[in-house]
This record gives structure tokens, C-alpha cells and sequence, in this order.
């Protein structure tokens, strides 16, 4: 059976992929930890799977770590083929079906279960764990030296405190963790119930 796309363009990305220049092995291992999430992403890429749920957020990863490098790299041969698989790296992203999974099932809330990367800012949202709140922003967090980076949720908190209080709160998700999307307007208007009720009780004392 001939490879697909996907595992074509991991192959190729791996062996054209140059060591990583001793220069850029310092800087507290951040690069060196760049590095390896690539290698590590492509190795689960070119068996056809995925690593963060779904190929095309893989090669989007993918490609961000490598302009990192590239970015932090002097003008020479390395940064030249980075840069080229870059490109690379983002045409192999064009090919896969966009959020091909959509919502896996219903969660404990009654919402709709996906990946982070698939809600929209503003969508209210309950992430394992409990807290539940408007979606700010959803990245990627800096890989650890075994090129293992987590999925960083942003949830906007302000609707939980009359005064004082974290305004947004970072939960760090690991590959393949879905959260769940629920209905804007319900959770808005019951957290506006439950504000009003904190506010009078804050009066009160």
C-alpha cells in the first residue's frame, strides 16, 4: 500500500530535517526542546496518527516550532532548510481536512465534546477539572526536552467575581484532551444571576 501524503511529507521533512547547530543548543534548551517536538510530531505523522488529535493541528504545531527555530538561528544552512520545510510543513497542513472530527459526544455539562483548537474565542466552554467560562485563547505551550508540549487553555473569569479575583485563568491540557462547548446564552445568563447574588452579598457585610 503506498504511503499517503501525510506520511510522505513526515518522511520527507524528517530526513531533510539538518542536526541542530551547537550554537542553538544553549538558551536553557529551549531550542533544543523546539527540536524535538518537531522530530517527536513527525515520527507519530509519518505512521499516518496523530499526536494532538488531529493531523492538521500537528502540522500547524509543526510549522510554528519551525519558524521558532528559524527565527532564533544565524543566516547559514540550517536556517535555509528550515525555512524550506517551513513551507513545506504548512502545504502538508493545506491538505489535511480541516477540524475533520467535529464533536466526539455530549459531556457532563450536556455540550458538545472537540478539541480546544476547534472552539471559537468567546464560545463558553467546561475544561476537565471544572472550571468552565468563555474561551479567551487557545496555544500551545513551550515543548519540555522531550519535545512533550501541552495545550494551553485561556478562560476568561471575570464573571465569577464582584470584586477582586483572577481575571482569567491558564489550564494546561494534555494531547487529545477535548473540552466541552456549551451554550453561550445559558451560561451567561446564569453566571449574570449568580454575579448579581455575589453582589448583594458582598453589600451586605
Amino acid at each position: 500500500m503506498p504511503p499517503s501524503s501525510t506520511q510522505f511529507q513526515a518522511e520527507r521533512l524528517l530526513e531533510e530535517l539538518p542536526p541542530l547547530p551547537v550554537d542553538m543548543r544553549q538558551n536553557h534548551g529551549r531550542e533544543r526542546a523546539r527540536y524535538a517536538f518537531v522530530t517527536r510530531t513527525l515520527e507519530v505523522l509519518r505512521t499516518d496518527t496523530t499526536l494532538a488529535g488531529e493531523r492538521v493541528e500537528d502540522w500547524r504545531r509543526v510549522s510554528r516550532q519551525l519558524v521558532m527555530l528559524w527565527q532564533m538561528s544565524t543566516p547559514g544552512d540550517f536556517r535555509l532548510a528550515v525555512a524550506g520545510l517551513e513551507l513545506i510543513s504548512r502545504e502538508a497542513e493545506l491538505l489535511e481536512p480541516a477540524c475533520a472530527g467535529g464533536p466526539v459526544g455530549t459531556g457532563p455539562h450536556g455540550g458538545n465534546l472537540l478539541f480546544p483548537w476547534q472552539a471559537t474565542p468567546g464560545d463558553w466552554v467546561a475544561v476537565p477539572g471544572g472550571l468552565v467560562g468563555p474561551l479567551e485563547e487557545t496555544s500551545m505551550a513551550m515543548p519540555n526536552l522531550g519535545g512533550i508540549a501541552r495545550t494551553v487553555v485561556i478562560i476568561d473569569q471575570s464573571h465569577r467575581f464582584h470584586r477582586g479575583g483572577a481575571p482569567q485563568v491558564d489550564v494546561f491540557l494534555h494531547d487529545g484532551t477535548r473540552i466541552e462547548q456549551l451554550d453561550s446564552d445559558v451560561e451567561r445568563a446564569k453566571a449574570h444571576e449568580q454575579w448579581e447574588k455575589d453582589r448583594e452579598e458582598w453589600y451586605r457585610r
